[in-house]
């Protein structure tokens, strides 16, 4: 191998790093473990293909998030200058809308299309839904919209659609899907899905596909156990004349199965690139021993796996710790307590986040940090790019560029009022059945036709006269344009008109949506030498999400689910809720592929934390069908004991159902793992004692002689006579105190 002068502004390469770094040609799998440096290995490749002499501008490079792609093409930059700036480095959505742009005539789309989301996806099909007369009790917009979403994952097309349709059913979700192909196209319009399957129908053009794929010499991806069908032909597509196919990815953190990404992407990449060879990352620079120890030990359990075990130069560092608490406030509290210590021993509450399976487990700590004047931050909440106001503004925009883009027309046409109601709106859609055309071309023509009334007439006069204006002045500012749009719309005056503190709120996030067109003018200008076009702004907005948006240097608790944890790390970590049913999630429990990926999300959270770790289960949790107890998490059970420091609150501790003999309350799995693990101490949920005398019961499981083991939920009266309502299984029924067994209360 040619020898190469040390790559500059780049660490030190460790062996199996500058084995991936210094490949030549052809196809390569870095299976990369969680915290390896795979970001380093994939900048540190782009480098010394440049010193090698490939061009900048036959390299590309696909990322998952816009945060990765900046963080990569900076530390690029750094090592090679101003070349950087030629390479293709971007997500996945946001290079395919690159090529959309430039072949969009092939596609019979304009150049300047709209980009739907789930919004605006949603107001397309509900009319389609209207047109049919099927009903969305049988036909769920999320139901349909995720057939289709499926579908064109798939590549499958809405005529192969429905020739593949077989019952009733799926021929009527055939014709959604044609229907609403065909409202995008008349639109103007993609959505996410079609960003990538369109790309892969114009690259598998003979014409076209040979056109990029002899471009690209080198195809780089990062984090490829996340890519789907449509990806992988992408990807496929791309590297099929150069073959020069550098891949980073790690099966052990593919966790979104759930939304299409396939497994088998990484398991047979050999088998799909012939000739490709693998190098492992295994040693870990973020995670204490520890940590790592305990990851392995969990993760070993999958079967469905390449294989690897991370280790680190890193100390063994703090045990990790979990508490069994006695209810979900019980557990915010215990989460609040660790925080604050760790804060008094000199650290910040910027440097942990709260990890936890689902969204609605956020309220309980919300409440607890609020009530105790601690900031925090929830990602994953309503993505500022999807709030009303700032949709409302970016719609002028999108109308105005393209006036195909109905949704966006009818999301702006009357707001603010301007006189033009639904009398005038029925007008308009029957001109629009009559002659077709965009729907500004009709509100013209309802204009000058003199069938407006004259409060009609002065708003839709007004309407396109603003309309003409964003167009004239698109090339220009968009930080002026947009200010523009706010003074003649009188937006800002409409947003006064609520509730004194939303309007605040709103007018606060229109000003972060000005400021964000500033930024995105700037790091263009920056990259390219010129200022951001409105087209691309309006695309940035279309594909930004809020992990992107992350804010920096503000002292607070994160709060997230494990799943937009992935790619981040703290230095404190805490996975709440570890239940059986919670996480892993219940749906999940009796499928072993689901399960796998359960358990590799729980392998994600872990492997989040520098420093130290927090696990946290709650004994019962009130769900909204009730109070529920159940057992701790398998994936607890599978970390060693001698790295968990355990503690359960003393309400459990001291009485009640666990106290002595079998704990029926643990599922037939940890009863047995328990028989084959000698010395094993149980851990699992006992019974949860309330303040209050009436309801000390409540939360308790206890036994009925028909009915069998149960869950009480209410009780009433004292003694014997007392009647309690217990769930037993999916069934609650009325019983009287005396006819159950199971705590000195109810015996």
């Amino acid at each position: 191998m040619t020898a190469h002068r040390p790559l500059p502004e780049l660490p030190a390469l460790n062996e199996a790093q500058r084995a991936a770094v210094e490949h030549l040609d052809g196809p390569l799998l870095v299976v990369a473990g969680a915290g390896s440096g795979k970001t380093r290995v994939l900048t540190a490749r782009i480098a010394r293909l440049l010193e090698r002499g490939v061009r900048p501008e036959s390299v590309m490079a696909f990322t998952f998030t816009n945060r990765a792609a900046r963080e990569m093409k900076e530390r690029i930059e750094r090592a090679v200058g101003e070349r950087a700036a030629r390479l293709w480095v971007g997500t996945f959505h946001a290079t395919a809308v690159r090529i959309l742009r430039r072949e969009a005539a092939a596609l019979d789309r304009p150049p300047s299309f709209a980009i739907y989301d789930r919004e605006d996806q949603e107001s397309i099909l509900r009319e389609i839904l209207r047109r049919l007369q099927l009903p969305e009790a049988a036909y769920r917009l999320g139901t349909v919209l995720s057939r289709i979403s499926d579908a064109k994952n798939a590549l499958v097309t809405p005529a192969e659609s429905a020739n593949l349709a077989v019952s009733p059913y799926e021929k009527q979700i055939a014709e959604c899907y044609a229907l609403y192909s065909d409202a995008l196209r008349a639109a103007g319009a993609f959505d996410f899905d079609d960003l990538i399957a369109e790309t892969v129908r114009l690259l598998e053009r003979p014409e076209i596909g040979e056109r990029y794929a002899r471009r690209f010499q080198h195809v780089l991806v990062d984090e490829y156990q996340d890519t789907n069908h449509a990806q992988f032909r992408l990807v496929q597509a791309l590297s099929r004349v150069h073959r020069n196919l550098f891949v980073v990815g790690d099966d052990d953190q593919s966790i979104y199965g759930w939304r299409g990404a396939d497994l088998a992407n990484v398991l047979e990449f050999e088998a799909a690139f012939p000739g490709a060879e693998v190098v492992r990352l295994e040693q870990n620079y973020r995670s204490t021993g520890n940590i790592l120890k305990a990851a392995n030990a969990v993760i070993a359990n999958n079967q469905a796996r390449k294989g690897k075990n991370l280790w680190c130069d890193r100390e063994d560092g703090a045990l990790l710790r979990f508490v069994l608490a006695a209810d979900e406030v019980d557990e915010a509290g215990r989460i609040r307590a660790f925080l604050e210590a760790h804060v008094r021993g000199g650290g910040r509450f910027d440097q942990a986040a709260v990890l936890y399976r689902t969204n609605a487990q956020s309220r309980a700590l919300e409440t607890e940090l609020r009530q105790r004047g601690i900031l925090y931050e929830i990602v994953g909440g309503v993505a500022f790019y999807q709030r009303r106001e700032v949709k409302d503004v970016l719609a002028y925009l999108r109308a105005a560029i393209n006036p195909a883009d109905a949704v966006s027309f009818w999301r702006i046409w009357n707001t603010p009022r301007r006189g033009l109601g639904p009398g005038v709106r029925a007008q308009l859609e029957a001109l629009l059945a009559e002659r077709g055309g965009s729907p500004e071309d009709a509100l013209r023509g309802l204009a000058t036709g003199r069938a407006l009334s004259r409060a009609a007439l002065a708003g839709a006069t007004d309407l396109l006269a603003l309309l003409g204006e964003i167009r004239e002045r698109q090339n220009g500012s968009i930080e002026a344009l947009m200010l523009h749009v706010l003074e003649r719309s009188q937006y800002l005056p409409h947003l006064d008109g609520e509730e004194r503190e939303s309007a605040n709120d709103r007018r606060a996030n229109v000003e972060e949506l000005v400021a964000a067109a500033v930024q995105s003018e700037e790091r263009e200008r920056d990259e390219e030498g010129s200022g951001s076009s409105l087209v691309d702004f309006l695309a940035e907005t279309a594909l930004t999400t809020d992990a992107d948006r992350l804010a920096e240097g503000a002292d607070r608790v994160l709060l997230l689910t494990a799943h937009n944890a992935k790619g981040l790390e703290f230095p404190v970590v805490v996975i709440a809720g570890l239940e059986e049913g919670l996480f892993p999630h219940g749906s999940s429990l009796e499928d072993p592929d689901e399960l796998e990926e359960e358990r590799r999300l729980f392998y994600v959270a872990l492997t989040r934390a520098r420093d130290r770790v927090l696990l946290t289960a709650a004994a019962f949790r009130r769900r909204f069908d009730g109070a529920r107890g159940g057992s701790v998490s398998r994936f607890v059970e599978e970390i060693p004991a001698e790295l968990l420091e355990r503690e359960e609150a003393r309400a459990i501790r001291r009485g009640g159902l666990g106290d002595a003999g079998p704990r029926p309350w643990r599922s037939s799995w940890h009863r047995a793992k328990a028989e084959t693990e000698e010395g094993e101490t149980p851990v699992g949920l006992g019974v949860h004692a309330h303040r209050t005398g009436r309801s000390r019961v409540v939360g308790r499981e206890v036994y009925h002689e028909s009915f069998g083991r149960g869950v009480v939920v209410d009780a009433d009266g004292e003694g014997a006579d007392a009647r309690y309502t217990v769930r037993f299984g999916t069934v609650i029924k009325r019983v009287i105190g005396r006819f159950l067994t199971g705590g000195s209360d109810v015996d």
